[in-house]
C-alpha cells in the first residue's frame, strides 16, 4: 500500500467545490456566512452547531446544483464526483451524533436529525438508491428511534421557531421518502401536518414550495411525497385545525 494516493484529495475536493460554487451563484443562496448558515435547515452556528456541518450542507447544496444542470459528465467529472460525495458522506458519519456544543434544547435536539436526514439525501439523490436498500433502511430506522427519544416539549419548541420549524418539516419528509408500512407513512403524515398547521401554510402545495425553494429538494421527491402523502396529509391537516 506504499505510495498509493489516499482515497480523498483535498485538492481535488476544493477544486469541484469551487466548481459548483461558481454555478451556485447564478441561482443560488448569496449573503454573509453568518446569513448562509442560518438558511441550511436550521444549522445555526449561534444556536451551537459546529461550522464544519454547516459546511457539509452547504457542499451538499452545491453538489446538487452541478449534478441537477450537467446534462453529461466526463469519466474525470464523474470520478471527482464520487471522490466529493465519498468525502462529504465520510464526513458526516465521523460526525459525533449529538451536538458537541451547548446550544437551545430545540436546536440541540435537531443536530442528530440533520445528519442523518443529510446521509439520506446523498444516498438517495446522488446514489439512487431505493427505499429498499439496506443502507436506507438503517437510516430511516436510526432517525425514527432518534425522534423516540427526543422530548415532545423539544420538538415542540423546534416547531414554533421561524428557522428551525422548516428544519423539522425537511427531516420529516426526508424520512416519509423512505417510508414502506402503512405506520411509517401515517406517523410521518401526523408529523407533517402539524408543522404546516405551525408554520402557517396553506396546504401540501405551500409545504412543496418551501421545501424546493429553501432546502435540499428534488422534483422526483416532490413527485413521491405527492403520490402517497397528499391524501394522508390533508386529512390530518382537518384533523390538526379541527383541534
Amino acid at each position: 500500500m506504499m505510495g498509493t494516493k489516499p482515497r480523498f484529495e483535498p485538492t481535488k475536493r476544493k477544486k469541484f467545490v469551487s466548481h459548483s460554487k461558481k454555478s451556485l451563484k447564478q441561482g443560488g443562496t448569496n449573503g454573509k456566512p453568518s446569513d448562509r448558515a442560518r438558511d441550511l435547515h436550521g444549522l445555526t452556528i449561534c444556536g451551537g452547531y459546529r461550522e464544519d456541518l454547516v459546511d457539509v450542507f452547504q457542499d451538499l447544496r452545491n453538489m446538487a446544483v452541478v449534478f441537477q444542470t450537467v446534462r453529461r459528465f466526463t469519466v474525470d467529472q464523474i470520478v471527482a464526483f464520487g471522490n466529493v460525495r465519498s468525502y462529504i458522506e465520510h464526513r458526516l458519519l465521523c460526525s459525533p451524533k449529538q451536538c458537541p456544543y451547548h446550544g437551545t434544547k430545540e436546536s440541540e435536539c435537531m443536530y442528530e436529525p440533520n445528519r442523518l436526514a443529510a446521509l439520506i439525501y446523498s444516498h438517495y439523490v446522488f446514489r439512487s438508491f431505493a427505499p429498499t436498500f439496506p443502507v436506507l433502511v438503517v437510516l430511516k430506522r436510526s432517525l425514527l428511534e432518534v425522534f423516540e427519544r427526543k422530548e415532545e416539549a423539544e420538538l415542540e419548541m423546534a416547531s414554533e421557531d421561524d428557522i428551525l420549524s422548516g428544519a423539522l418539516l425537511w427531516i420529516y419528509c426526508m424520512g416519509a421518502i423512505l417510508a414502506l408500512s402503512e405506520i411509517e407513512k401515517e406517523w410521518f403524515a401526523m408529523r407533517i401536518a402539524k408543522i404546516i398547521v405551525a408554520m402557517g401554510l396553506d396546504g401540501w402545495t405551500d409545504c412543496d414550495y418551501q421545501l424546493s425553494s429553501r432546502f435540499l429538494w428534488t422534483s422526483k421527491m416532490s413527485d413521491v411525497m405527492y403520490d402517497g402523502f397528499f391524501d394522508r396529509i390533508e386529512s390530518n391537516l382537518h384533523i390538526e385545525r379541527a383541534q
